[in-house]
């Protein structure tokens, strides 16, 4: 409707200018050389758009004519930019399905029509890698290095493909880092690197850092701290630092709590530090968690000054907690052959045993009946009847 109005208004105004210069025609006269020109306003009007019109014909037909070349050359680049865009794609869809012949020759296709070395590197990077050619792929991600467009693509291959003795590969993991913090390969990659190279403070950095920008970790994450706790609370021990080294452990065991390893990290980390009591309470609590010969032997090894009976009233507190587990009653058991309580260790280990035991804790329980013959000097038949009876049941089973 707007344009209408426009139109209707534009062709009244050239009536109506039309009208007007008919009224007020006049003249006008033009001398030139020996020519004179006497006419009246609206033909001077007409003639001058006539030749207005004209010159105009005449320049765009000569912008026409010598602009055909560049036109000409247009036409040309854009036809090639469909053609490479076509082969690109065909390469990338060959290369993700593992089609490598197709993959080379539209390779070659998207460089001759394209002409970017940079993406012909990228295609071939991942065809070598495809085909098993790590080396050639690695010098394609070295060549991609020298853009900063490609620099994270070549980045990322290198870092997937070297292998872990390669001196460059930590550098290279932590520059991937710099330039892409928020991708998990990266991190990964990184972390690792740290790790490799004893960093462990700059790793749990990392870590604290990736907290809530994406879980690298995956899904051991949680253990994976844990390791890292560790591994920094064993470098604080070496460094005599053993305040320092019992806060990580103790990280390390709350991030982990069935890891019997940090629980006996964090024991000696303590009983290192003089002090006997604390290391206790852990083996202790971990006791109560998952008993183990493990925490046995480090436990005696607390109390190893102690008088034997001592020693046995200790471990029977110990066991408190978790009394019919199979391994507390070993562990009482061993408490009460060291004391020579003999009488109170064939009660302790009579339950294991019965024929509901385990043949494991069979096994075992045998050998300490066999142990505690021979301490009180009875006949070796008996003592190897008990030998045989844990050999049978520790045996592993025929295929």
């Amino acid at each position: 409707m707007i344009r209408i109005l426009g139109y209707l208004i534009a062709v009244a105004a050239l009536v109506g200018g039309a009208v007007w210069l008919a009224d007020h025609s006049g003249r006008v006269a033009v001398d030139w050389l020996s020519w004179r020109v006497d006419t009246s306003v609206p033909v001077m009007l007409v003639v001058v758009l006539l030749f207005w019109a004209v010159v105009t014909a005449i320049f765009r037909f000569l912008a026409g004519f010598f602009g055909l070349p560049g036109k000409l050359s247009r036409r040309s680049r854009e036809k090639r930019q469909i053609k490479g865009n076509a082969a690109l794609t065909g390469a990338i869809t060959a290369i993700a399905a593992g089609d490598v012949e197709s993959a080379k020759r539209l390779t070659k296709d998207t460089d001759k029509a394209l002409k970017n070395p940079q993406l012909t590197h990228l295609l071939n990077a991942e065809i070598d890698r495809a085909k098993g050619d790590i080396d050639s792929a690695r010098a394609h991600y070295d060549a991609l290095l020298e853009t900063p467009e490609t620099e994270l693509a070549g980045l990322r291959g290198l870092v997937e493909t070297l292998p872990p003795e390669d001196p460059r590969l930590d550098a290279l993991a932590v520059r991937a880092y710099d330039r892409a913090p928020g991708a998990a390969w990266a991190a990964q990659a990184a972390y690792a690197a740290h790790l490799r190279a004893g960093r462990l403070d700059q790793a749990q950095r990392l870590v604290e850092s990736q907290r809530k920008k994406t879980n690298f970790l995956g899904p051991d994450a949680q253990a994976e701290k844990a390791r890292l706790a560790m591994a920094r609370a064993e470098a604080a021990q070496a460094e005599g630092r053993l305040a320092d080294a019992a806060k990580l452990a103790r990280e390390a065991l709350d991030l982990a709590p069935d890891d019997t390893q940090a629980a006996l990290a964090l024991a000696h980390i303590h009983a290192a530090d003089g002090q006997d009591a604390k290391a206790g309470d852990v083996i202790a609590a971990q006791w109560r968690i998952a008993p183990s010969p493990a925490l046995l032997r480090a436990y005696l090894d607390l109390w190893r000054a102690e008088d034997p009976a001592q020693v046995a009233k200790r471990v029977r507190d110990l066991t408190n907690a978790n009394v019919e587990h199979p391994e507390s009653r070993l562990a009482l058991a061993e408490a009460y052959l060291r004391a020579q309580a003999f009488a109170d260790a064939r009660v302790v280990l009579a339950p294991l045993l019965s024929p509901n035991a385990t043949a494991a804790a069979n096994g075992r329980a045998a050998l300490a009946m066999a142990r505690i013959l021979a301490a009180e000097g009875a006949d070796p038949a008996q003592q190897r009847e008990w030998i045989e009876r844990a050999a049978a049941s520790l045996a592993p089973p025929r295929g």
